[in-house]
């Protein structure tokens, strides 16, 4: 977590920076950059799965951690493979893009469900940002 906060600005800095020269001059490094995005949100996701998996005890709340995961899995695949196809083939992007629109307007309704049926399953289960909070 030191490294990510270390490391985190100035790295997101030139993420941005090739972000917008792809976006305006080389549209192809879109590619493997939307990549590059959905893999350190697997990454992301799969750390906090881990610490969470941890912390859980009962079956059921890992077997919510693991739909909760299966979600981060999906979104990242669908970003990626949209903006794939949308430099490639615009009208099979535009459908995979809404696809992905719908994943994340349905994301916070989501978080909600999964908190509630943990919260159901083990009432003094903190959420990952407690947790991150308290390892500072």
């Amino acid at each position: 977590m030191i490294k990510i906060r270390r490391y985190g600005f100035p790295a997101s800095m030139f993420y941005v920076v090739v972000f917008l020269y792809a976006l305006f001059v080389e549209r192809m490094w879109m590619i493997p950059l939307m990549w590059l995005l959905a893999i350190f949100l697997i990454f992301m996701g799969g750390n906090e799965y881990r610490i969470m998996r941890h912390v859980a005890a009962n079956p059921l709340a890992i077997k919510w951690l693991r739909i909760q995961y299966a979600m981060t899995w999906l979104e990242a695949l669908l970003l990626a493979a949209s903006m794939t196809a949308l430099v490639l083939d615009h009208s099979i992007g535009l459908l995979i893009g809404v696809l992905f629109a719908v994943m994340r307007f349905t994301d916070s309704y989501r978080d909600r469900l999964l908190t509630k049926k943990l919260q159901a399953v083990e009432p003094d289960l903190p959420t990952y940002e407690q947790l991150i909070e308290r390892m500072s």
